[in-house]
């Protein structure tokens, strides 16, 4: 993780949905400066913002932490372990465990998954895909150098939002080849970030 401290979000009186608004722009600018960095498997990014009762929380994860696998479902047991991820994925209550006093419920769970489709737009609609090498020269892509990702986006909406402590984040116990979590947060005007790992999975507000 880099140790720059993005700027902070002034919210102002923004009303909530200006304010989940405007983290999506926050994260948007963050995640462009993280993704210089290259994809590393077991590593997964989070996104975390908090206003009044309402909880947004985005989390994208390679596809070999999730599935074991990063190429192109092109059999049934892919399209099977993918379907399957993917409805572990949408059980937002089952990845993310908020205190009990805060009574919080999942409004909404989104998740894209990768397709054979998504593989054929990376690389051309299925043409070779090449690169200019140190010398100028043509080199074809390495075989399994593609990575696909899993993209899920949760609404949690809090009864007693003052007791929102912290969330306890299950992805490595539901997914285990997940070995880290890299999260950005805001929680109304303030700004974090933290790693979450398999022996340290809570994240304290």
């Amino acid at each position: 993780m880099t140790s720059n401290t993005p700027p902070i979000l002034h919210k102002g009186a923004l009303s909530a949905a200006g304010f989940f608004a405007a983290s999506v722009v926050v994260f948007a600018a963050m995640a462009a400066e993280r993704h210089h960095d290259a994809h590393q498997h077991g590593v997964s990014e989070m996104n975390l913002a908090i206003e009044g009762s309402r909880v947004e929380i985005e989390l994208e994860s390679p596809g070999s932490d999730i599935v074991g696998f990063e190429h192109a479902p092109s059999t049934a047991a892919d399209r099977q372990a993918i379907a399957g991820a993917v409805k572990k994925l949408k059980n937002g209550s089952g990845l993310f465990a908020f205190p009990t006093a805060a009574d919080c419920k999942l409004e909404k769970s989104v998740v894209e998954a990768p397709s054979a489709e998504d593989h054929e737009d990376k690389h051309g609609h299925g043409h070779k895909h090449g690169h200019k090498d140190g010398h100028g020269h043509d080199r074809a892509e390495k075989k399994g150098e593609t990575h696909s990702e899993f993209h899920a986006h949760y609404h949690f909406s809090c009864e007693k939002p003052r007791e929102l402590k912290h969330v306890e984040v299950k992805l490595f116990d539901v997914f285990p080849r997940a070995e880290e979590i890299e999260v950005q947060a805001i929680i109304s005007d303030r700004q974090f970030k933290r790693e979450l790992t398999r022996g340290s999975s809570r994240l304290t507000f």
